[in-house]
């Protein structure tokens, strides 16, 4: 009578042991994923957005609004914070009325996505103005900023093709790269390199210094956008 017990206790024993193996012990596949997740080397430039324009009276107070015309599209708000005078390109292109007829007309849609990306990337003085983004007073020092682009972002993937699913060679964090070729910038994924090492970063994450950027200076009226341009 005990040995059918006996064989009975063993089973739930042995099972019990194995489930409890089967729980404690990483899946080889993601031990892997894990290890060479851990071996991906790792840049960290120095073009981190920077903030230190709220010290300055009535800045938070105008970058708040600035953040609320555009989130809101709202190209009436976004006009009463430019200068009577904001110069909108390098040519003849100035006026508030100038900038309220570039919002409504064609490239409105891309003005705002301008506006949208250059909002969250910092706010400088220089010069007593505020810059946005903040990029833009960063000294680049013997880096042509025709010639680079910056990754904008924290452990973005260098890949080794264009694609989301392709390898991770090096993550990159606000660092400066090169662009290797000019005719895929309309492209989902760019061609960059960093020092010896090329691949291939989404679009997105880069950008160029001399791209769209604000700046803004302080008057009677309060703080205004004097500038509102790309290229130099």
């Amino acid at each position: 009578m005990t040995r059918p017990m006996t064989r009975l206790i063993t089973h739930k024993v042995t099972w019990g042991a194995f489930v409890l193996w089967t729980l404690c012990t990483p899946s080889t596949s993601l031990t892997a994923g894990a290890a060479n997740a851990a071996t991906v080397p790792v840049t960290t430039g120095r073009f981190t957005p920077l903030e230190t324009c709220n010290r300055l009276p009535g800045a938070a107070a105008f970058r708040t609004a600035l953040a609320a015309a555009v989130r809101q599209r709202n190209a009436a708000a976004l006009v009463a914070l430019a200068s009577p005078n904001v110069k909108l390109d390098f040519g003849d292109g100035s006026g508030a009325a100038e900038l309220r007829q570039r919002l409504a007309g064609a490239e409105g849609r891309k003005l705002w996505r301008e506006l949208d990306r250059i909002v969250p990337l910092g706010c400088a003085v220089q010069q007593g103005n505020l810059a946005i983004p903040s990029m833009f007073t960063h000294d680049f020092r013997a880096l042509d900023p025709f010639d680079i682009m910056v990754v904008t972002g924290v452990r973005v993937p260098l890949r080794a093709t264009a694609g989301p699913a392709a390898r991770p060679l090096r993550l990159l964090s606000w660092t400066v790269v090169t662009p290797l070729s000019g005719d895929d910038s309309a492209k989902p994924y760019r061609r960059v390199r960093l020092g010896r090492q090329t691949g291939y970063v989404e679009a997105a994450k880069l950008r160029s210094p001399l791209d769209y950027r604000m700046i803004v200076s302080r008057g009677w009226g309060g703080w205004k956008i004097d500038a509102f341009l790309a290229g130099d």
